[in-house]
């Protein structure tokens, strides 16, 4: 499921971004990359949570 994840935001990034330089939307940049940031933002939240919850596994033991 992550690969077909990270294939999909890199896949629209790269759809927007030349329909942007193109001239075809006039979307902002931040929205033109949004799928991009979206993807990293969900791996940092999943990274957070693992590591917050090894902290508390530890922390019981």
């Amino acid at each position: 499921m992550e690969i077909f994840m990270k294939f999909l935001a890199i896949v629209l990034t790269i759809i927007f971004a030349i329909a942007r330089i193109m001239g075809l939307i006039a979307w902002s940049w931040w929205l033109v990359l949004s799928p991009a940031l979206i993807y990293f933002g969900f791996i940092l939240l999943v990274i957070l949570i693992t590591t917050i919850a090894c902290i508390i596994a530890n922390w019981l033991d």
